[in-house]
């Protein structure tokens, strides 16, 4: 289980990378953009699209990725009052939520490429075709469903193990001096 985590790992950590250059791309449009229209008093044709584009993919391409470094938020801190069992069950029917909404909003991403290509959909100025867009989203999606459906394996298998439950319980809750120590080395 740990080697297929180790494999998916490694494409969000690939998403992860499209994400970062996503993100560049639209600093550099805007900082171009307005560069241009102070300085020469021009815009970048289709601005507003590219970086409608560039969010799209760098929004969606960092969910996963932030989910194998457990950096979504919880709601850890009331959870892990509670007994093991009734923390893993809400952590556990939790996840099979997530796992079920994500799949469903990638299947919908997938139909929506789709038909983005059969009807050579574009956008409006410069005639960038949205099905490649939807593609990457779909694919996203459904690398985040699959991490989701692996951490779900897991919390479920904690209810019967000491090693994964204390492995589960590490990934959804930060040890207060870790924290504190990141809170401070912020600051420096």
């Amino acid at each position: 289980m740990d080697r297929v985590k180790g494999i998916f790992n490694r494409w969000t950590g690939i998403l992860g990378a499209v994400s970062a250059v996503g993100y560049l791309a639209i600093i550099a449009i805007c900082i171009g953009d307005v560069f241009l229209e102070k300085v020469f008093n021009t815009r970048i044709l289709g601005s507003y699209e590219l970086v409608e584009r560039c969010m799209i993919i760098s929004v969606i391409s960092s969910f996963a990725y932030a989910q194998t470094k457990k950096a979504h938020i919880n709601m850890m801190i009331i959870i892990e009052r509670l007994p093991r069992l009734l923390r893993l069950i809400i952590l556990g029917i939790t996840s099979v939520l997530s796992v079920g909404t994500t799949g469903y909003t990638a299947y919908a991403a997938w139909t929506q490429c789709r038909t983005a290509y059969r009807m050579a959909m574009t956008t409006g100025i410069l005639y960038i075709p949205f099905w490649p867009f939807y593609l990457v989203v779909s694919i996203a999606l459904y690398l985040l469903a699959i991490i989701l459906l692996l951490d779900t394996i897991y919390i479920f298998a904690a209810i019967k193990s000491d090693r994964i439950n204390d492995m589960v319980t590490n990934d959804y809750r930060m040890d207060l001096r870790e924290a504190k120590t990141e809170a401070s080395s912020a600051w420096i």
